[in-house]
């Protein structure tokens, strides 16, 4: 793979060739324990590396997650800000038309209330006229029952009196006579 760096074996123990010291070359007997020795020291340095590095990385991955999340949090924040600073004008705008039709509202109830003062009196003057001409309605009918009860006893009397008559009283009863066709005969 092109780019991808292979990690040192040397041992952080050993002294590089740039020092200058002897080279350290094995005896042939011990290979083996200074194979397993060597490979357990690289094991270690290289398990020791990849926690650095996959610390790093996660610190470098933390770091980036804080500052989005930092950023989205901000945003958020800045959004936030603007709903409530929205909800604080329309809450502002309404208490100012509210303010508004209270007045309006308050302003009709005095013209009201001046309205119905002058109405009281009117009504007061009204109520006395109906009851006046109730009055004089009142009066009238008794007038004109008293009326109707005259004319009805006179017209009993007159009743009573043609009936108590006689039919020969009827005969003698001297009419005026009538002139022109079918005229009433003068009683003999």
């Amino acid at each position: 793979m092109p780019g991808r760096r292979v990690p040192s074996t040397k041992l952080p123990s050993q002294p590089s060739r740039d020092e200058g010291d002897m080279d350290f070359v094995p005896s042939p007997g011990s290979s083996d324990d200074h194979g397993n020795d060597t490979f357990a020291a690289v094991a270690a340095e290289f398990k020791v590396t990849w926690e650095k590095k996959m610390r790093g990385r996660d610190d470098k991955i933390i770091q980036a997650t804080q500052k989005e999340l930092n950023l989205v949090l901000q945003n958020n924040e800045t959004e936030i800000t603007n709903i409530i600073n929205d909800i604080e004008i329309i809450h502002q705008d309404f208490l100012e038309k509210y303010a508004i039709l209270e007045d309006k509202k308050r302003r009709i109830m005095a013209a009201i209330t001046e309205k119905q003062e002058e109405l009281v009196p009117l009504a007061v003057k009204r109520h006395q006229a109906i009851i006046s001409l109730g009055h004089e309605v009142e009066n009238g009918q008794l007038e004109g029952m008293a009326l109707m009860k005259g004319t009805c006893q006179r017209m009993l009397i007159s009743v009573l009196l043609f009936s108590c008559l006689s039919a020969a009283d009827l005969h003698s009863y001297h009419r005026p006579p009538r002139h022109g066709p079918g005229a009433w005969r003068s009683a003999p």
